[in-house]
């Protein structure tokens, strides 16, 4: 069977290592089916983060999140600060925040018995100390005030069309009722009483959400400074509340 144009070289020689027979993996990607699944791990960052069906694959727009929250962080001088990640998939957030910033004290939650098992193999892989807690945050009650909140929650309205490789990934880690919006809402409205006097808000949103969450935002922080930021192929992508003496 002749090798998917959709496959570089890289991967080939990836799955060429892993698999004796290519065919039923090349079958497989013409269906759409995830590489990432295929070769087991992805890059995130510069550390390598296994992967696996039932837990969300990381983007590249997240590791653009990643990097914009640590420059906050050390903006604002809150690298001793505790941090709660929010739906943590792999770990490759809270993982990668900790190994960048080693002073950090982070916790990081998510629903999913699939993505908490994952996250802790991918925490102990990468020697990073992060604490992981299976809840529903709809009901999640901190006993920590935090000076970051970092979240990519599921944020796809379930009538938006997406790509038919995303069929292949957890629909709870992709979609969210209220057009979207419904995690960001809950996490700006009511996990403010849980932050420190000092602290920053990291969001990845949908390119369609910056409007609307930047006016939430500012009716719940009116001190606070509010901004959405675009992606590097310059969509609206990321919201930052930042609240700093």
């Amino acid at each position: 069977m002749k090798k998917p144009s959709k496959l570089n070289d890289r991967d080939y020689y990836l799955l060429k290592n892993k698999y004796k027979d290519l065919e039923p993996v090349f079958k497989l990607i013409e269906e759409d089916y995830p590489i990432q699944y295929l070769i087991g791990d992805v890059d995130f960052y510069g550390y390598p983060m296994i992967v696996k069906e039932g837990v969300l694959i990381p983007r590249f727009e997240t590791e653009e999140l990643v990097s914009r929250t640590i420059k906050l962080i050390k903006e604002n001088n809150l690298e001793h600060g505790n941090v709660l990640d929010i739906g943590t998939g792999t770990g490759c957030i809270p993982i990668t925040l900790k190994k960048e910033v080693n002073s950090l004290i982070i916790t990081s939650v998510d629903i999913s018995n699939k993505a908490i098992g994952l996250a802790k193999k991918n925490a102990r892989a990468n020697n990073a100390d992060v604490t992981f807690i299976k809840c529903d945050i709809f009901k999640y009650k901190p006993i920590n005030k935090y000076n970051v909140i970092i979240s990519n929650p599921p944020y796809v309205d379930r009538n938006e069309e997406v790509g038919p490789e995303i069929k292949y990934e957890p629909e709870l880690a992709i979609f969210a009722d209220d057009n979207g919006l419904k995690f960001y809402k809950h996490i700006i409205k009511n996990m403010k009483k849980y932050l420190d006097d000092d602290f920053i808000m990291a969001f990845e949103i949908g390119y369609k959400q910056g409007d609307v969450l930047k006016k939430l935002a500012k009716e719940e922080f009116k001190d606070a400074t509010v901004k959405v930021e675009k992606d590097l192929a310059g969509f609206d992508r990321y919201l930052f509340i930042i609240n700093s003496r």
